[in-house]
Order: structure tokens, then C-alpha cells, then sequence
């Protein structure tokens, strides 16, 4: 259940911070107080869309915490671990900030997590009802998930059934895509073949369009390469080439080497030198003989890179990419080698998971079909405990073939009619809006046993409604409360007059600025409201004594149950 709500910077709140009860907690307050301030921000802080408008004047950002009793929430906590969030203990804090360049930041005990996973933990806790929720009821696709969620112990196994067998002929269908029709496979195998005949008839190797550029250069260039080594040589085995100087020199010296040791190493260093210069004058020589333009050797490399660069431009940015390629298709050829079987074999499949599909639809339809009466009686028997005498209604369970899917066969529409003699049409047609508040009462009434949620509110639940029907309504959220926690924004006395704890909301005027505050209120501060509510503006005579009946009759009936 919510323990806490701690608020800040939300619209007329700046720092305010709320404890709830078990139970039924009512928040009552004069038109404009601040009441759906309340809501807004529990709203924010459970993963609602909201803009930075909500964000005081002036104010940098707003922050809004809420805390949670877990231990009547195993769903909760399942998804908690699913998400890999540390729970230790039964208690839960959500936290939302969003700033004023409309930036969210959203934590769960700390933990940062997205706004969709802060949605779907918040969905597992609390189920609150306004307007907007009421509006849902007239959109036609909603009312197979209140079925469903009515039917949920029955339908949780077969749903599950539904959704892995779903899984799996969207994969058969997608693996049989790949494929296409034989003749599909015949045209690809036919045109994988061509490519990697292509590519294969090139051989191509690693490097080899570097290597080519290179050659390409050389020839394009041999003349100076040429001159350059015939220079070389040249001057190093000439008539007056570095080879005869240094004989020379050798010479020179070995005719005194006798008179100092220095003479007889120079004169083998210059040995070794004439041997190392007339390496060089003989490797120069074979390099001259290698680097004559050759006109054929020339056009193979502009031919060999011509085939490359061909090749480039349809299977890859380079030679390693090629290559990568043509080891693709051949995974691709292997793969279409079998295409036959394969597709045999997984039309198969398909076949027997149709087969599945359309047998776990029935039972699904069959389930619907059951629990769609069972609800329709609850939902009679409801409506005429709030008046409603002559309303008729019934669930209609349509099933197709075509429309089986993950979630069935099915689509549900909620027949109605409020008056005797009436034939029941579509909801979202003939129901009237005191009428729709009703009826989403009953339906909350009804799921409120099976859905899990700890925590519900009602933000004015009760309008369009007076008289001896608001009793009824404020009996009805008692008996919910007494097996979940609610909160209820309201107007009507006989609903305030059933509060287990009572929240008045104000606003005061300080330094020029208009602030929002909540007071949980005494006995005699329920009392009090209960006769303003009343129309006692000052708690005139009748009002007081009329609340304090009133308190006292919800008490007996508390006592009662």
C-alpha cells in the first residue's frame, strides 16, 4: 500500500508531505484547493506523461517520492527481480524528477530506470480511476482487457499458451520468408552462383591491389628509375667509379701497412668496402635488367586492377571485404541447398501450429464466452444496487479466424441499456455520463477482488451522483477498501462520512504567493468537513448534528461487515 507521498514543486505545492492509512483515505476540499494537485502528482510520480507546466513558478524542477508497503504485493516484487532491482525488504521508493527543460530522471529504490519500467512497477501497485479512465470504457477495444482482467485466473494459463504459440508461427513465417517459393530459391541460387563464380575466377588474395598499385607506379615512372641506377652504377664501378678509388686507396696503403698496425686495419676495412661497393654495382646491374619497361607485364597490372576495382564496386570496399562476401554466399548456397526440405519440413510446422493456435483460441473464446456471463450478472446485480433497476447488460464475445493472434480470436463489446423496454446497443453509444460513473464503479467493484493492485483511487468518483445512490456508492467504496487501500477524492458528505482518515486540502497566501496544504484531520475535523460538505458553511444547526448522525451511521455499518 502507499505509505508516503512526499511533494515538491508541483504547481501550489512547494514542500508537502503525506501520510496514508489502510483502508479508505478521503480528500475533500473547496472547489480549487489543490485537490487534483494531490493526484497530479501521485500521477507523476507513477510514470503518467506529464510537461514542465506542472513545475512551480520559478521553481528549477519538481520532485515528487512515493513509498510503498510490499508485503501484500508478490506480483510487484516478481517484477522487481525480473528487472534485477535490489528489494530486500517490503519497502518500495519511486522517485520522479523532471526539470524545467523538461528532462525525466526516475529512480526505485534508488536504482535510475526508465520511465516505461517506473510505468509498469507502478502499474503492479495502484489502479486509479478519473475521468480519463471512465472515457476508456467508451472506446470498444478496452473491454476485452476488463474481461480478461475479470477472467484472469482461468485465462493466465491458456493466454500463455496463446502467446508462445504466436511466437513461434511468426518465426516459422519469418524463416520461411527467407526462402520465398522454389522458384524464388532457384532465381537466387542462380544469381549467388554467378557472383561467386565471378569472384572465385578473379582469385583474388590479400594485399594484392597495394602490390599492383605499386607495380603501376614503377612503370609508370621507369625511365628515371632506369637513369637513376644506371647512374649509380656507374659511379661506382666506372672508369673512375668508387670501386677502382678504393683499390686504389687499398694499394696505397699496403705498401707501408709494415710501419703501423692503424695502416694493415685500414687497408681491411677498405677491402671489405671494395667487396660490399662491387655487391651493390653487381646488384644495381640486375635491377637495371628487372626495371626495363615491359609493355605486356604493364597492361596485365592495369587489366588486374581494372577486375578489382570491377569487383569493388559490386561485392566490397576492398579485397578483404570481397572475400568476406564470398564466404557469405556460400553460408547463403548452403542454405539454399536444403531449401526443399527445409521448407517441407517448416510449412510442416506452420501447419501444426495453425493447428494449435486456432484449438487454444477456441478454449480461449470458450473461457471468455463463460466468464463474460458470470460478469454481466455481477455487473446487473451492481448497477441495481445503485439504482440503476432497469439496466440491462451483457458482454458480446465475437470470434474470428482472422483475427487470431497472441491475445485470441476474439473481440469483446459491452452491450447497454439504463431503461425498461430498451434494447442493449453498444456502450460507448447509449450510456449517459452520471450513468458511466456507475458503471465504472460496479466494474472496479468487481475486478477489485482479482487484479492484484494493493492501492486504488478515485479522483470524484462521484460525479452526477446524489442522494440515497451516494450512499450506495460510499458503501461500495468501503467494502472495496476493506480488502485494498483507496483513495478518494470527493464532494459527496456520505462518502467523507466512511473515511478510516480524512485529508483536508487548503490553500493559504503568504509574501504575495498562493500555497496548497493538506491537514489530516480529527474526529471532530472529519465532523466539521463532513458538515461543509453538507452546505454548513458555518456549521449551522442542522449541519453539525446531520454529520454527526451521518458519522455515526457509517460507523454501525463499518461495524457490520
Amino acid at each position: 500500500m502507499l505509505e508516503t507521498l512526499r511533494i515538491e514543486n508541483i504547481a501550489l505545492i512547494e514542500n508537502l508531505e503525506i501520510g496514508f492509512c489502510k483502508g479508505l483515505n478521503i480528500l475533500s476540499g473547496e472547489t480549487g484547493a489543490g485537490k487534483s494537485i494531490i493526484i497530479d502528482s501521485l500521477n507523476f510520480v507513477l510514470g503518467t506523461r506529464a510537461d514542465k507546466s506542472l513545475i512551480s513558478y520559478g521553481k528549477d524542477l519538481a520532485r515528487v517520492s512515493a513509498f510503498f508497503d510490499l508485503s501484500d504485493c508478490p506480483a510487484t516484487k516478481r517484477l522487481l527481480s525480473d528487472m534485477e532491482i535490489d528489494c530486500d525488504d517490503n519497502e518500495l521508493a519511486l522517485q520522479r524528477v523532471m526539470t524545467v527543460d523538461g528532462k525525466n530522471t526516475c529512480r526505485v529504490n534508488g536504482q535510475k530506470v526508465t520511465l516505461a519500467m517506473l510505468k509498469e512497477i507502478a502499474l503492479s501497485l495502484t489502479d486509479i480511476y478519473g475521468q480519463h479512465e471512465a472515457t476508456g470504457l467508451l472506446d470498444d477495444e478496452n473491454h476485452i482487457a476488463i474481461l480478461d482482467k475479470y477472467a484472469r485466473s482461468a485465462l493466465e494459463k491458456p493466454l500463455t499458451t496463446q502467446k508462445e504459440l504466436f511466437a513461434e508461427y511468426g518465426e516459422i513465417k519469418r524463416e520461411l520468408a527467407k526462402y520465398g517459393s522454389l522458384s524464388d530459391v532457384a532465381k537466387k541460387t542462380d544469381a549467388l552462383n554467378f557472383e561467386l563464380e565471378e569472384i572465385e575466377k578473379a582469385d583474388l588474395k590479400e594485399g594484392e591491389e597495394e602490390e599492383l598499385l605499386a607495380k603501376r607506379k614503377k612503370f609508370n615512372n621507369s625511365r628515371a628509375i632506369t637513369d637513376a641506377l644506371a647512374a649509380s652504377k656507374n659511379c661506382l664501378d666506372g672508369d673512375e667509379g668508387a670501386v677502382i678509388s678504393v683499390s686504389g686507396a687499398k694499394s696505397q696503403l699496403s705498401s707501408v701497412d709494415e710501419y703501423d698496425p692503424r695502416y694493415g686495419e685500414l687497408v681491411e676495412r677498405l677491402d671489405s668496402a671494395k667487396i660490399e661497393l662491387k655487391d651493390i654495382a653487381e646488384t644495381l646491374e640486375g635491377l637495371l635488367e628487372e626495371s626495363e619497361y615491359n609493355p605486356y607485364e604493364a597492361e596485365r597490372v592495369e587489366q588486374r586492377l581494372a577486375l578489382v576495382r570491377t569487383l569493388k564496386r559490386k561485392y566490397g570496399s576492398d579485397v578483404s571485404e570481397i572475400l568476406a562476401y564470398a564466404d557469405k554466399i556460400r553460408e547463403e548456397l548452403q542454405f539454399y541447398g536444403d531449401a526443399e526440405y527445409n521448407i517441407e519440413k517448416l510449412n510442416s510446422r506452420l501447419a501444426v501450429c495453425e493447428r494449435d493456435l486456432k484449438k487454444n483460441s477456441l478454449e480461449i473464446h470458450a473461457l471468455r464466452e463463460k466468464f463474460a456471463k458470470a460478469l454481466a450478472e455481477n455487473i446487473c446485480k451492481e448497477l441495481k444496487e445503485l439504482g440503476m433497476n432497469n439496466a440491462t447488460f451483457y458482454a458480446e464475445v465475437g470470434y474470428s479466424d482472422d483475427r487470431i493472434g497472441e491475445n485470441g480470436a476474439d473481440d469483446v463489446l459491452f452491450m447497454f441499456s439504463a431503461n425498461a423496454g430498451q434494447p442493449a446497443k453498444a456502450l460507448s453509444k447509449v450510456i449517459s455520463g452520471g450513468e458511466l460513473s456507475r458503471f465504472m464503479l460496479a466494474v472496479k467493484n468487481i475486478i477489485s477482488d482479482v487484479d492484484g493492485v494493493q492501492t486504488m483511487v478515485f479522483d470524484e468518483i462521484d460525479t452526477g451522483i446524489s442522494g440515497k445512490i451516494a450512499q450506495v456508492v460510499a458503501e461500495k467504496l468501503y467494502n472495496i477498501s476493506t480488502g485494498k487501500q483507496v483513495l478518494a477524492v470527493t464532494h459527496l458528505p456520505q462518502l467523507a462520512s466512511m473515511a478510516d482518515a480524512h485529508y483536508l486540502i487548503t490553500k493559504h497566501t503568504a509574501d504575495g504567493k498562493t500555497f496548497t496544504d493538506v491537514k489530516l484531520l480529527d474526529e471532530d475535523g472529519t465532523v466539521g468537513e463532513i458538515a461543509r460538505l453538507l452546505g454548513g458553511s458555518d456549521y449551522g444547526t442542522h449541519a453539525l448534528p446531520h454529520a454527526k448522525e451521518m458519522r455515526d451511521y457509517s460507523e454501525n455499518y463499518k461495524k457490520s461487515r
